[in-house]
């Protein structure tokens, strides 16, 4: 009897993995038909798990989506793992941050934040305030590059006019390399913009 509750009870491995494809399914639902017409039930039958499941991870459906963008960030996080070069950090934020699941989880932030503030909050919290300090810890260790307060203009410049593009379904994403190049001219303009002034 003992042995069969051990063998139904999952491992910290297998509730991870499941975490992380319910958020998975989540975003895409999100992407495609919006919060509001998003339901947990929904979310529960294509994931192929119970609905109390959900709830007992996330709390709720605003939960699931803060947990689907703190996803986002925490992969984004790891993979620059050791990397303290702020050209690898900022080309791998653009990559990230114009990809289609960051853009389409932004386009449906931008449509309620109207009606749910707490959404909002929640999505800069867990999405653009983390990558903004990340930046600021890799400006803070990286000799001649600019002031680690930079780290919001540098932030701005990275998404720009890029970004918005993307948010109205004008550009496609931007490739590995587009990234990187991206990044060395809004690093450039950062530097550029706050050099010291010629006599």
């Amino acid at each position: 009897m003992e042995q069969n509750r051990k063998r139904g009870r999952p491992s910290a491995v297998e509730r991870n993995s499941r975490r992380r494809h319910i958020l998975d399914v989540a975003s895409e639902l999100f992407a495609r038909g919006g919060f509001g017409a998003t339901t947990i039930e929904a979310i529960a039958v294509e994931a192929s798990v119970a609905k109390r499941t959900i709830y007992s991870y996330f709390g709720d459906k605003t939960g699931v989506f803060t947990a689907a963008v703190d996803q986002q960030h925490s992969t984004l996080t790891e993979t620059l793992e050791g990397f303290e070069d702020l050209d690898v950090v900022a080309a791998r934020i653009i990559y990230t941050m114009h990809s289609e699941k960051a853009v389409a989880l932004h386009r449906l932030v931008i449509a309620e934040a109207g009606r749910m503030p707490r959404l909002a909050a929640a999505f800069y919290e867990h999405g653009p305030a983390r990558s903004i300090t990340l930046l600021r810890s890799r400006l803070s260790a990286q000799e001649q590059s600019p002031a680690p307060e930079m780290a919001e203009a540098l932030y701005s410049l990275l998404l720009g006019e890029h970004h918005r593009r993307r948010l109205l379904g004008l550009s496609p994403a931007p490739t590995a390399e587009e990234s990187r190049e991206y990044a060395r001219q809004a690093i450039a303009a950062l530097c550029f913009s706050h050099a010291d002034p010629i006599d």
